[in-house]
């Protein structure tokens, strides 16, 4: 059985007795508001919770809030934001691709239907709901590994969404693109590294999509020597910020690369 168990102040995904992903300090069900856990790096996208107090023991069992059963797999990690908690899954049954919002009560608040037809790879291993959605408070932003992207509010009304293969090709990975969307500020930032083993192709871009509107705001070819299946990335892209420089940072296809904030030319 595939749920989403409340461990006290912790959120955790199992997928039968193995867990599968977990949010550092995600809710709490005390009175006061525990910090929120906006995207699947965090607060401030660099995996670091400053919540204390917090449970170091648990099992099925001991520290255990409730269970919902979910209506199947999913790698994402959920976002949290208040008394929401937003993830993704696949419905078993249909193979529809779904973002979900369940209350901090373990009642789901709402779902809705982002995609159908669910690509699982190698097995049970992995699937077309592996991106991570995020939140502000206001809205949530999901993406799927077919390249559906969308943003809806946090009552689950929807504000925009479309396919970013019908926008900058067809993706050519071989398991999906799992690239979870990196929200900062009101932009979207994307990483789409794939391509079809020839170096001197060039398949692979960065993206900054306005976060309220989808539209974009740059697109830069993301440059690699690599060759064959060297071409594909799964990371996501992750934000440096010292407090001084700033800056954003792809991963993939033998390199890491530093890009500017405002137009994604590399540093």
């Amino acid at each position: 059985m595939r749920s989403v168990t409340l461990f006290n102040s912790r959120l955790v995904r199992w997928s039968g007795a193995v867990v599968i992903a977990l949010v550092g300090l995600a809710v709490s069900i005390n009175t006061l508001r525990a910090e929120n856990w906006p995207q699947w790096r965090g607060p401030k996208n660099n995996g670091i919770s400053n919540e204390t107090n917090t449970p170091t023991k648990w099992s099925k069992t001991e520290n255990v809030a409730w269970r919902l059963p979910m209506p199947g797999p999913a790698g994402a990690t959920p976002a949290v934001w208040g008394e929401r908690i937003f993830l993704t899954s696949v419905d078993k049954g249909s193979g529809d691709l779904l973002l979900l919002c369940v209350g901090t009560d373990g009642k789901e608040k709402w779902r809705q239907v982002m995609a159908s037809g669910n690509k699982d790879v190698r097995g049970d291993e992995g699937n077309s709901a592996s991106n991570s959605p995020s939140t502000d408070g206001e809205h949530v932003w999901a993406m799927m590994t077919n390249g559906v992207i969308g943003c809806w509010t946090v009552e689950g009304q929807e504000v925009w969404k479309f396919n970013l293969q019908d926008r900058y090709g067809k993706f050519n990975i071989q398991f999906g693109m799992t690239s979870t969307p990196l929200l900062d500020g009101d932009q979207l930032y994307l990483q789409l590294i794939h391509g079809d083993g020839n170096a001197k192709t060039r398949e692979a871009v960065v993206v900054c999509l306005d976060k309220k509107t989808g539209k974009e705001i740059w697109k830069r070819d993301r440059p690699s020597d690599a060759i064959a299946e060297n071409e594909h990335s799964y990371a996501s892209p992750v934000m440096y910020d010292d407090g001084k420089t700033k800056f954003l940072l792809s991963h993939g296809a033998d390199f890491i690369v530093a890009h500017d904030l405002k137009d994604g030319h590399e540093l």
